[in-house]
Order: structure tokens, then C-alpha cells, then sequence
């Protein structure tokens, strides 16, 4: 191929910027789209960010680095931002999730063909999680602007949900790293590979099925007990017969709902014991509930897609414990 054809090659290529590329979710979300080599691929990043390893290591890689500042003064940088761009991507962190209605007001302005906030977490409905609501408040601003739009969501992640193989269980709400089964442990909960997030993002946003919609991904459905069956079943399997060292520790329910009560209004503890009530209490994030109107009214993704090879918690969990 000459310089020409690859040229023309990658102008015929959707644009896509990625906000928040360098995060965990951005990362999987950067790595999804430069394997599937349908995109050029753009990503904003905060000017006191410019000088960080991770970003030059996307440059490395061809990626394009754009520095941009969600600022309600800041329209006409935003906007410079994402000229030429086809879709804009946001894995934010959510700290900052209310400040999306720039960059979605500077998306609507350009004529960005698609916008998909971030969301990229469990299904719910509203009033039951302070950051759903924010995320929702988001999602409600885009429909309102009329930007076209996907909203993704992907359940939990597989390895915060498969224990640490550790005794002693890290001081962390995360049921991997806290090694905490809470109340019965039959929740049934759908769980993500983080690095295949990136590839649902490359199939879906592309997709006419998906303009306009709200899309779930998921690779598993299990519950803490049937986790940590898998967990003490291949930890021997893949580490040369070494026990997994956890022990589960127990918490009720109760213990939850009570620790609601006592949390800061906006703070990170409030934001975790709300996931866990709506993860392993209430068992919101399913498979059929993402599908309900009441939730959104999702499209499977794994019905979608059904030749992407995503993985199971058992396949997780071999590459986790692996000595």
C-alpha cells in the first residue's frame, strides 16, 4: 500500500474521541477500537496530562492526543477539540460526570453523528444510586439537545468480583478485594471482562442497530457463592496445586442497608454501599432486568455480536491465578 492508499484509507475511517482514554475502562475502550482497525482514533485528555507515560504511550501507537478541559466558559476550545470527529466516546471519571453536558452542547454544535456517555457500569433505575442518577441526568440532556446517541452499560467487572488470593482481605468495598459475600450470595449479578469492553464498544458503535439505544454487554452471569466455587475450584488447577488463601467473610444485608444511613451525602462510601445494595441486595444488574422497559429497555449485546469470543469468570479466573 503507498502513502496515498493508506491516506485514503484512513480518511474513509470513522472518527472517534475518546475521553478519559488513559483510565481503565478508556483503556480497554482505546484498545477495542485500534484492534479492530475500523477507526481513527482520537483521545482527549486534561492539559496537566499531557506529560503522563500513559499518553505517550498512545502516541506510540498512532493515537492523536487532543488536551481539552470540560468548562462552562470553555465552549470554543471543546468545540476545536473535536473538529473532524464522527463519534465521541466518554469514560470520564466520576468525579466529573455532570461536567458531560459540554462536551455533549459542543458534540451537538460540530455535528458529531454520535455521542455515548459515560456510563459503562450495572443497570438500575433511579433513586436507588446517587451516580446512576447523575449518569441519567446526563443521559436525559443529550435526548434533550437531540444528539444522536448509544448509552452502554456492562455489569461488573470479573476481577473485582473473583477474590484476591490473600489471607488477609484488603480494607477495600470492591467483594474481590474485601473478600465480603454479602447477604445470601444467590444474587445472580452480570459480570464484564474489562478488556472486552473495548470490544463490544468496536461493534456497537458502529452499528445502526444501536443509534439511539441503550446497549448492555456482558460475558457471565453468576452469583458471589457460584464465584468463589470457581475461584477455590481452578486457583489449584492453574498454580500447581496452591489453595486459594481467601476465606470468605460474611456481611448481612442488614449491615448494608443500616451503613446507607450513616454515609456522607456525595462521598465515595456513599457511591460504593449503594452499588452493593443494588448489586447484591436488590439484584438489579441482570441480563433480564437491563432488558426491561423499567430499565432502559436494553439490547443484548451478546445477541448482537454473537461470533465475539467473550469470556467466562471460570476463563478469567485461570488467567488471574495463574502462578
Amino acid at each position: 500500500m503507498t502513502d496515498s492508499d493508506s491516506t485514503t484509507a484512513s480518511a474513509s475511517k470513522p472518527t472517534v474521541f475518546v475521553l478519559g482514554g488513559t483510565g481503565t475502562t478508556g483503556t480497554s475502550v482505546v484498545n477495542g477500537l485500534l484492534d479492530s482497525g475500523k477507526y481513527n482514533v482520537i483521545v482527549g485528555v486534561r492539559p496537566a496530562s499531557l506529560s503522563k507515560p500513559a499518553v505517550s504511550k498512545l502516541k506510540e501507537r498512532g493515537v492523536e492526543i487532543r488536551a481539552v478541559e470540560l468548562t462552562a466558559d470553555g465552549a470554543e476550545a471543546i468545540d476545536a477539540a473535536l473538529k473532524g470527529v464522527d463519534i465521541v466516546v466518554s469514560t470520564i471519571f466520576l468525579g466529573a460526570i455532570d461536567k458531560q453536558v459540554y462536551l455533549a452542547d459542543a458534540a451537538k454544535r460540530v455535528g458529531v453523528r454520535r455521542f455515548v456517555p459515560c456510563d459503562w457500569a450495572s443497570c438500575c433505575v433511579r433513586g436507588v444510586r446517587k451516580l446512576f442518577d447523575e449518569k441519567a441526568a446526563i443521559q436525559d440532556h443529550v435526548k434533550t439537545i437531540g444528539l444522536p446517541y448509544t448509552f452502554i452499560d456492562v455489569g461488573i467487572w470479573a476481577t473485582g468480583t473473583l477474590p484476591s488470593d490473600q489471607e488477609v482481605p484488603e480494607e477495600n468495598p470492591i467483594p474481590g478485594r474485601s473478600h465480603k459475600i454479602i447477604g445470601t450470595g444467590d444474587v445472580k449479578n452480570a459480570i464484564t471482562h474489562i478488556p472486552e469492553i473495548g470490544k463490544f464498544a468496536a461493534e456497537i458503535i458502529d452499528d445502526e442497530r444501536t443509534l439511539n439505544k441503550y446497549v448492555f454487554c456482558w460475558g457471565d452471569e453468576k452469583t458471589q457463592n457460584e464465584v468463589w466455587e470457581i475461584a477455590r475450584r481452578v486457583k489449584p488447577e492453574v498454580s500447581g496445586g496452591e489453595a486459594l488463601k481467601a476465606i470468605p467473610i460474611y456481611e448481612s444485608g442488614d449491615v448494608l442497608q443500616e451503613a446507607l444511613s450513616s454515609v456522607e451525602d456525595g462521598s465515595f462510601m456513599q457511591v460504593a454501599v449503594e452499588y452493593l445494595v443494588s448489586l447484591f441486595i436488590r439484584g438489579d444488574n441482570t441480563v433480564e432486568n437491563a432488558k426491561k422497559l423499567e430499565y432502559g429497555g436494553a439490547l443484548d449485546a451478546r445477541e448482537l455480536y454473537p461470533d465475539l469470543k467473550i469470556s467466562t469468570v471460570e476463563e478469567v479466573a485461570r488467567i488471574m491465578y495463574q502462578k
